[in-house]
């Protein structure tokens, strides 16, 4: 129990820090939001009405108060860009809770193809006695992890998309609209986001294996006559994922927090695309909130990785 309230007060505290050092960088960046909004063409009067309407005319102390306050009690805000109509603004909850489907979705995708792909690629890997294997699945694994993302998305496209016609390239569905098509359309940025993490994994994980393969307790396993691949995935695999976890957690963190580049090259109105369009746009409440979100989810996918670094190891429960 001890342990849980640590955790939720380093949440709390590294939330608060990073929101003041995320409002105090946007006021130092240049640019002047109003002048954005309204064009050079707008008069002082009404760059005057629309400061008192955002509230930019107060001390900086006094907004990142009520901003702050207003997180709290679930009130993000509103866009400076984005607007429901000519004279509504556009709740940053709302344009965030549209948005962040895509990403959880590209997310959850790239993920299930990295674990089942790369953990049963890398204990294999582990336990190869073929060195043409081994030579080859070592050099698919140090090219996959070469390639730039935005030119893996570029070579997906190309091959599953205009060759193979798997799907339409741009062609991006809205999961409001047809669910099943907007599915079928996130395999494809998913495959683009899996395939160097799957490589990374994979090698990271026949590392760990191989450490654990010298081990006594497999050594005795195999004087007793016991079957290489159960001595893999029954023995060597539980004890080789616990470094492969914090591992997965850095890449878990990662996709969910938003991939700008895949997001950008399939055209997906993801998180970190709105993350770029904020930022260039000026859009300081949108970009503060997802500063916020990425630091969460950060945060709390570490926490899970010590959970289960519990459930997996005894030896940290005991103490």
């Amino acid at each position: 129990m001890t342990y849980i309230i640590k955790k939720i007060a380093t949440l709390i505290i590294t939330l608060f820090l990073v929101s003041v050092l995320a409002f105090l960088a946007f006021q130092i960046i240049p640019g002047d939001v109003v002048t954005s909004i309204i064009g050079t063409e707008g008069t002082p009067e009404m760059e005057a009405a629309l400061r008192e309407e955002l509230g930019l005319n107060k001390p900086p102390v006094e907004r990142y108060l009520n901003w702050a306050g207003g997180v709290i009690k679930g009130d993000l805000g509103v866009s400076y860009r984005y607007s429901k109509s000519m004279n509504e603004m556009m709740p940053v909850a709302e344009l965030i809770g549209d948005k962040l489907p895509v990403t959880l979705w590209l997310a959850l995708f790239s993920l299930l193809l990295t674990i089942f792909i790369s953990i049963p690629v890398g204990i294999l890997w582990a336990g190869t006695k073929n060195k043409f294997l081994d030579g080859l699945l070592n050099g698919v694994t140090q090219v996959s992890m070469a390639i730039p993302a935005f030119f893996l998305g570029i070579l997906v496209t190309f091959i599953l998309g205009v060759v193979l016609k798997a799907f339409i390239p741009g062609a991006y569905v809205s999961y409001k609209k047809d669910f099943g098509a907007f599915l079928h359309y996130m395999i494809f940025p998913a495959i683009a986001i899996a395939i160097p993490k799957i490589g990374m994994t994979a090698r990271f994980m026949r590392n760990s294996a191989l450490t654990e393969i010298k081990s006594d307790y497999v050594r005795t396993a195999r004087s007793k006559g016991v079957e290489e691949k159960r001595i893999l995935f029954r023995h060597v695999l539980r004890n080789a994922l616990l470094p492969v976890v914090t591992f997965l957690g850095m890449i878990i963190a990662e996709v969910i927090a938003g991939s700008i580049v895949i997001e950008q090259v399939f055209a997906l109105p993801g998180i970190g695309r709105l993350l770029i369009s904020s930022i260039s746009t000026r859009d300081f409440p949108v970009t503060q909130i997802l500063i916020l979100y990425i630091t969460f989810v950060v945060i709390v996918v570490y926490f899970i990785v010590d959970v289960l670094y519990r459930v997996l190891d005894p030896r940290i429960r005991e103490e």
